[in-house]
């Protein structure tokens, strides 16, 4: 693999190089039915076979988000979306969304103790996949701070997917097209997203490496390994944040061993699914290249990203461009001057804006299919 651009080069440069369409239509709308989504999630107990969905809610407030789903689907912005869209995404049988469903509860579970113990702080609506795969994340602090953000929480704000109390800090305009749909322009010519008037950064190339290093050290089989893992991680991210020394720290290092090892056989059983039954492979580093972004969306597939659409997905362009992806592809890429990344001579892009979009939107329909079985 080629050498990676230096570690003070503009990194940005790089994302926005192998960005395009960066102004989604009908986001805004989206993003409140994915809101209403995250808000009836968080209001739902434990899920269990006699306790579903159904019970919790009745009937109407499902009815009026599927209206919902179904009503923001601007037809200006879905041109773009249905071309860029693979055909070939096949629905997952029943045995596929079980096992999906299951992967989702374990993970809205984590990441209410991960925000409970201050550890996951989301600027974005919704669960932050990546976030939650490497122990949480404090996207608040990095936005403030202007240090970059993780690669989901990226895709998410150029997506317009941003919470509320974080979105007026962006420098994006609001109009109303003529369908009566509303648009969203990054006001800078640039195109660059600002928050709060700093440019919104992917992390660098060693951040990302780091993380993805510790997601495949929280996946150690070993119990008392593990522990110690869990262990350095609590210090570290409690002495951040101001608080060390408590009781409370060893309960939270067994607690987070204890739901890590229990999360690695459900994510096994859906990977396996998924490659069963759907076109689905990874270039991702590691035992069994877990992506936590394509377990999300019911599976992706990487490779036909990078030889027919030349773009990929916000996890994977952040995995080739910490050089943490399989020595199998390594070969194929080459970063380019410009700060941009070719596969076999093609320069490869990141997902467009509208079609991030239609990845949450697929992301949510699963979800919610997931929790009325």
């Amino acid at each position: 693999m080629a050498q990676l651009p230096a570690e003070n080069a503009d990194f940005c440069t790089s994302v926005q190089a192998v960005w395009y369409s960066p102004a989604p239509s009908s986001a805004m709308l989206l993003a409140d039915a994915a809101g209403l989504i995250d808000f009836i999630r968080s209001t739902l107990p434990v899920f269990s076979p006699m306790n579903k969905i159904k019970q919790s809610l009745g009937t109407c407030p499902v009815i009026l988000l599927v209206f919902i789903l179904t009503a923001t689907a601007d037809p200006i912005g879905l041109q773009h979306v249905q071309a860029d869209e693979d055909p070939s995404h096949a629905k997952l049988s029943e045995e596929t969304l079980l096992l999906y469903g299951r992967v989702e509860r374990a993970l809205k579970d984590l990441d209410g103790f991960l925000k409970a113990i201050d550890f996951e702080k989301s600027a974005v609506i919704g669960i932050n996949h990546f976030a939650l795969s490497v122990g949480g994340i404090d996207a608040i602090r990095d936005l403030e701070e202007g240090r970059g953000v993780d690669p989901e929480t990226l895709a998410a704000l150029y997506a317009g997917f941003a919470r509320p109390e974080v979105a007026k800090h962006l420098n994006v305009r609001k109009t109303e097209g003529t369908s009566g749909a509303l648009i969203i322009k990054i006001e800078d010519a640039d195109g660059r997203l600002r928050y709060k008037g700093t440019t919104v950064r992917l992390y660098s190339p060693t951040r990302l490496r780091e993380l993805f290093e510790r997601r495949e050290n929280f996946r150690n089989e070993n119990d008392r390994q593990r522990r110690d893992v869990f262990a350095q991680f609590v210090y570290t991210r409690r002495r951040r944040l101001g608080r060390i020394g408590n009781d409370s720290d060893r309960r939270e290092v067994q607690e987070l061993s204890d739901r890590y090892r229990k999360l690695q056989p459900l994510l096994n059983d859906l990977d396996s699914a998924l490659r069963g039954e759907a076109a689905t492979s990874s270039i991702l580093a590691g035992s069994n290249s877990q992506h936590f972004f394509g377990y999300s969306l019911g599976g992706i597939d990487v490779l036909a990203d990078l030889s027919e659409r030349h773009a990929v997905d916000p996890e994977t362009l952040a995995a080739i461009y910490s050089e943490q992806i399989s020595d199998d592809y390594a070969d194929a890429f080459q970063f380019l001057p410009g700060g941009g990344v070719a596969y076999n001579g093609e320069q490869i892009k990141l997902y467009s804006a509208d079609y991030l979009i239609e990845c949450f939107k697929r992301r949510d329909r699963l979800a919610l299919q997931a929790y009325l079985r």
